[in-house]
């Protein structure tokens, strides 16, 4: 990207230079030339006109090339750190997504029995997935409200979504008993979190991934 931009500015620069100064010489050939008197005097300072006004061209050209860099560089290290953001909340659904699994080795151990009327820790991994998503959602949010790019708020909008979706009954119901809700009950739940997580993960995940990137500039 960085070299493809460099290219870019130099045939800009390329193209204003063979304009002006052919723009130049035409001018001072069919309208300078026929009425100067001294006509060594009048293309040096048709030319000294026409290196001026390059000059000034090509200071805007790079200028604005560095605007266009800048906001590239400040876009690709914004999306480093939403990133980052996004593996941190893809590893706490992973962690969800096992909970099942881990909970049952320990009933094993137990050899089958299940302490009842706690959560054994199901609510604290669903309030660290939420906690994760809101963090991601400020991140798509801002970045959409400034660069009016919608694309970034609508995807994890639709995240968000179906992990409410998923999510919230589970919480709801833990509300309305104020935590009295049995292991076992809870242990249904975690399955259900181990089916719908993945297939949650599948359809999104690779989009969200391909969004990002795209905003990175690698060096």
């Amino acid at each position: 990207m960085k070299k493809f931009s460099e290219l870019g500015l130099y045939r800009k620069m390329l193209s204003m230079f063979l304009l002006i100064f052919s723009s130049i010489v035409l001018i001072t050939i069919f309208l300078i030339l026929p009425i100067s008197i001294d006509r060594g005097a009048a293309l040096a300072s048709c030319l000294s006109f026409g290196a001026t006004l390059y000059a000034a061209v090509v200071a805007y050209l790079i200028l604005d090339n560095w605007k266009i860099q800048h906001r590239a560089t400040l876009t690709s290290d914004y999306f480093q750190k939403t990133f980052n953001q996004y593996i941190e909340l893809k590893d706490s659904i992973v962690e969800l997504q096992n909970f099942h699994d881990s909970w049952l080795e320990d009933i094993y151990r137990n050899h089958g029995e299940i302490d009842e009327c706690e959560d054994g820790g199901l609510i604290k991994s669903i309030f660290e997935v939420r906690k994760n998503l809101k963090q991601l959602e400020n991140k798509f949010y801002y970045y959409s409200l400034i660069f009016k790019d919608p694309i970034f708020k609508q995807k994890i909008d639709e995240l968000s979504a179906d992990l409410d979706n998923l999510l919230q009954p589970i919480l709801d119901e833990y509300h309305d008993r104020e935590g009295s809700i049995h292991n076992s009950e809870h242990l249904k739940n975690a399955k259900n979190l181990r089916e719908q997580l993945p297939r949650i993960l599948a359809t999104y995940d690779e989009d969200l991934i391909e969004l990002m990137s795209a905003k990175i500039v690698l060096s």
